[in-house]
């Protein structure tokens, strides 16, 4: 096809399959006389990004969607990236109708701090980290922990060093286990992302709380018994849970992530503590599902 049955083709003006191309998101045949010839594959590539535009995606959003192998997972992150930055616009909103109200500055000001963007970067640094779904999962169980604002020196320094360990950090995971990640992460959404925030945070809260009680539960006792069968093992879920266990001991996750998200999150710390305990009442119960950690 030439330029102007690839524009009619696609409903694209010129401009916008130039810029396209010199974006470097499609790639036409440039023939003997100068003209570009559209196939099949530019086709396609043009009708995708012209309904990932139309959903609001910036260009580089869709340059990762078109060259990744998982394209709903990354589809998905976008998704998720783009529900922290409605958060942040609903909150400034907020503040704007305030300052509309009485223009009282100082306690803007006072409010505005609660609102720190380095604390919503390191979500979106999660959600971009780690490959597929996972980094969503990171997110999600960390979030709660970064509404603090950023107050001290050491909070800083902590900041910075868990994005200087994200930013190098790599994981690799089969195809076959992104996939069983996108089909898990596939039923959280048809939950609700927030419903099923909301509901892990309260049985994680419950757990660390009152070990004791969950302890006493059979059904600990039949999920110790199912982590350690083959069945497990065998399972995507066991395989993914094998890789993360090796990933964490070996990537510095412990030394460089877990301890500067205490160094964070006061929250956090309090959390670690109460698992610590938790954990070593569980291996005191169950001390064959010591290599679960």
């Amino acid at each position: 096809m030439l330029m102007k049955e690839i524009c009619k083709a696609c409903h694209l003006t010129k401009k916008a399959v130039e810029y396209y191309e010199q974006q470097g998101l499609v790639h036409p045949t440039v023939m003997e006389n100068g003209y570009r010839d559209y196939g099949d594959v530019e086709l396609a590539s043009l009708k995708e990004i012209s309904v990932l535009r139309k959903c609001g995606l910036a260009v580089h959003d869709i340059r990762t969607i078109l060259e990744s192998s998982d394209k709903r997972a990354a589809l998905s992150r976008c998704k998720y990236l783009n529900q922290l930055k409605i958060q942040k616009l609903v909150a400034t909103q907020q503040y704007l109708d305030s300052l509309i109200i009485d223009y009282d500055i100082h306690k803007a000001f006072v409010e505005v701090q609660q609102l720190d963007d380095s604390m919503y970067t390191v979500r979106e640094k999660l959600a971009f980290a780690f490959p597929g779904n996972y980094g969503i999962y990171l997110s999600l169980h960390f979030g709660r922990f970064l509404n603090e604002p950023l107050q001290t020196e050491e909070q800083r320094a902590a900041y910075l060093e868990i994005i200087e360990f994200l930013d190098n950090v790599t994981l690799h995971i089969s195809d076959e286990l992104a996939e069983y990640l996108n089909n898990t992460f596939q039923a959280m959404e048809a939950v609700g992302m927030e419903k099923f925030e909301a509901m892990s945070h309260v049985a994680i809260e419950k757990a660390v709380q009152n070990p004791a009680d969950l302890l006493e539960s059979e059904d600990i006792a039949a999920y110790v018994e199912y982590r350690l069968s083959d069945e497990f093992k065998n399972s995507s879920a066991g395989r993914f849970t094998e890789i993360m266990i090796e990933f964490h001991k070996n990537s510095g996750y412990q030394e460089k992530f877990i301890e500067n998200m205490k160094r964070l999150s006061t929250d956090y710390q309090k959390y670690c503590d109460e698992m610590a305990m938790a954990n070593k009442m569980f291996l005191e119960k169950f001390p064959e599902a010591e290599q679960f950690f």
